[in-house]
């Protein structure tokens, strides 16, 4: 798994280095570290990151932004962010989804927000087999926008394309039981990491779709979106 780490203090960046290291003895999982101390290094990289931690405050480009130029690269990285300011967690929530700590860092928090998102990474592998015309295609869950009810089936939204499906959302709810996926209204399923705008009734997904929040589902949906932001 290749984790990026990008910090401008050498303290910060030997903290977690030192986490991911204990984390990865006790639960025998190999990381491919590679370290950045400039923002604009870890953009020029040609490795493609699974999840990649970065301080906010950097000098050229800071956190915030970085994490957005990322994401253009590869929509799947999972973010998480170290800062020693929690000011910055409402800049945080319109940047998809993310994993937020505050510095010095709490061990078992990090750690506990490690493996949720490595079981997010593993569980958005599972594949679908979906058919497009007279063809069957097969998607991953990872690449799975949203879902819409349509008429008595329903509709699954890629980057690439749109899929109309025989399965009931039924289906989707069971299938779909990754923490990236939620229900902001019995209409929909969506996928955490490709919100770009959140607000009380509404959210934006991947910049154009948007999709409303229930009522009855607003609070429920804030905690839970804001405890998958900050890996509680």
């Amino acid at each position: 798994m290749r984790i990026a780490i990008c910090d401008d203090e050498q303290i910060y960046i030997d903290d977690i280095a030192h986490h991911l290291d204990s984390f990865s003895t006790d639960n025998n999982i190999d990381f491919e570290k590679s370290i950045f101390t400039d923002s604009q290094e870890l953009l020029k990289s040609n490795i493609k990151f699974d999840i990649a931690i970065l301080d906010v405050e950097m000098n050229n480009i800071n956190g915030i932004k970085l994490g957005e130029e990322l994401r253009k690269i590869n929509p799947h990285i999972i973010l998480i962010y170290v800062t020693a300011h929690r000011k910055y967690l409402d800049d945080a929530l319109n940047l998809n989804a993310v994993r937020f700590f505050e510095k010095p860092i709490d061990s078992q928090r990090f750690y506990k927000g490690l493996k949720d998102a490595i079981k997010r990474i593993d569980n958005s592998t599972i594949n679908f087999y979906l058919k497009d015309r007279k063809n069957t295609e097969r998607i991953s869950a990872q690449d799975i926008i949203f879902v819409e009810i349509e008429k008595r089936k329903t509709k699954v939204v890629t980057h690439a394309k749109e899929y109309h499906s025989d399965h009931q959302m039924s289906f989707w709810r069971d299938n779909l039981a990754s923490t990236i996926f939620i229900s902001p209204h019995k209409s929909y399923i969506i996928n955490f990491n490709y919100i770009t705008s959140y607000k009380r009734n509404c959210i934006i997904l991947d910049n154009k779709y948007a999709v409303n929040i229930a009522r009855n589902r607003q609070a429920d949906f804030y905690k839970k979106f804001m405890r998958f932001m900050e890996g509680k």
